[in-house]
């Protein structure tokens, strides 16, 4: 299957287990888009600050800030976010500030369900909207690194949460305006990661089944991660076990020989592993493993192969 371009859409969400490299995907393909000459923004939710040190920066906080050359980041802080929030739709802004503060108002807020998700959607909301001197979009693409499997469902499920809840007003509008972001298939994707192995895996046939058939969302790409390259080639793979049969286990030799076949072990059940994400109908890119610190050169590198233009 042809690999679309990852970055063709305006806004593209990024999700999958704790652990499978997100983070250290969407810095790849922020890179790859400014190369292109766009202007990427990494979008990173609540507490986690990740893009600090991938592109080491001393702070990414809630107003974007560059980080690599032509490479923005934000990390969405709901106590601004709820300002920003309340500014929206009170007129008067020190009385909008004094409302945010309120300490009962943050009592209902860290009470109320989904209310983070709700203030997150207004956040990306005004990232989308904002436009520099020429009237152009001040972000393109926005790249959104969810936390984990569990926080994605989450914003997908947002509109079906609050259906019958809240049916009319600001926050109907922008459910609204999230459920039409989330059908169109030009501006929003969908990407899932993992890893090559079993739970990884697992995890990501259960969220693309759900996926596909709860929500509307379009689908993007399948990056598998961390992917090591192939301890031997497949002719000489096939030499292993004769070489084995002939040479004594306890020389050095045979040593050698018994470390090979298990490393070719190890890959021949990673290898069958992402077989098994052929149940996934998405476009698959695999991207290698990197040894040692991942630097930013490394990440370009990701990134031309995220795309597929390495």
């Amino acid at each position: 299957m042809s690999v679309p371009d990852p970055l063709e859409a305006r806004l593209s969400f990024f999700t999958g287990k704790g652990g499978v490299g997100k983070s250290t995907v969407v810095a790849a393909l922020a890179l790859e888009a400014r190369r292109r000459r766009r202007r990427p923004l990494v979008v990173e939710l609540g507490h986690r600050a990740s893009m600090q040190a991938v592109f080491g920066v001393p702070d990414v906080g809630h107003a974007p800030r560059e980080v690599a050359p032509g490479v923005f980041a934000t990390n969405i802080d709901l106590d601004e976010a709820l300002r920003d929030y309340v500014a929206d739709h009170v007129p008067v802004r020190a009385l909008a500030s004094r409302i945010a503060k309120s300490p009962s108002l943050a009592r209902f807020f860290e009470a109320a369900p989904a209310v983070g998700e709700v203030l997150t959607l207004q956040r990306l909301e005004q990232l989308l909207a904002e436009v520099d001197e020429a009237g152009r979009p001040r972000f393109d693409p926005i790249l959104v690194d969810f936390d984990a499997t569990g926080h994605a469902l989450m914003f997908l499920e947002l509109p079906r949460v609050f259906e019958g809840l809240v049916t009319s007003g600001p926050i109907r509008r922008l459910l609204d305006g999230f459920a039409a972001l989330l059908s169109d298939d030009e501006r929003t994707r969908l990407h899932l990661v993992t890893l090559p192995g079993r739970l990884p895996v697992q995890e990501t046939l259960e969220l693309y089944e759900r996926i596909r058939t709860e929500h509307a969302v379009r689908l993007g790409a399948l990056f598998v991660n961390r992917v090591p390259a192939p301890p031997l080639p497949p002719d000489a793979a096939d030499l292993l076990a004769p070489l084995r049969a002939r040479i004594a286990p306890d020389t050095p030799a045979g040593r050698d020989l018994a470390l090979l076949a298990l490393e070719h072990e190890r890959y021949r059940r990673l290898r069958a592993q992402i077989a098994r994400l052929e149940a996934v109908a998405l476009p698959r890119v695999e991207l290698p493993l990197v040894r040692g610190a991942v630097g930013v050169e490394a990440l370009a590198e990701l990134g031309r192969i995220a795309r597929g233009a390495a």
